[in-house]
């Protein structure tokens, strides 16, 4: 099965990327919005969900906060 070809990441969505690493206190030397931008676009994840991949993989699974959103806990930064 050929993978479908990833396009270039636009300047909005690094821009988007950027804001969203931003708010959340992590900055531009830590992670390049460009690459997250990029990881987010090959996963087809939202940068939230993006973000928590980054976390539970770097953290070992360790990352756990519990959300009124949902109705059980799931790993989360924010």
């Amino acid at each position: 099965m050929a993978k479908a070809a990833i396009k270039k990441v636009a300047q909005a969505e690094i821009r988007a990327a950027k804001s969203f690493l931003e708010k959340r206190g992590i900055e531009s030397d830590e992670i390049s919005p460009k690459k997250f931008a990029t990881a987010a676009k090959k996963l087809d994840k939202s940068f939230r969900e993006t973000l928590e991949i980054l976390a539970r993989e770097l953290s070992g699974g360790q990352v756990w906060v519990y959300s009124k959103n949902y109705q059980r806990n799931y790993p989360l930064i924010f």
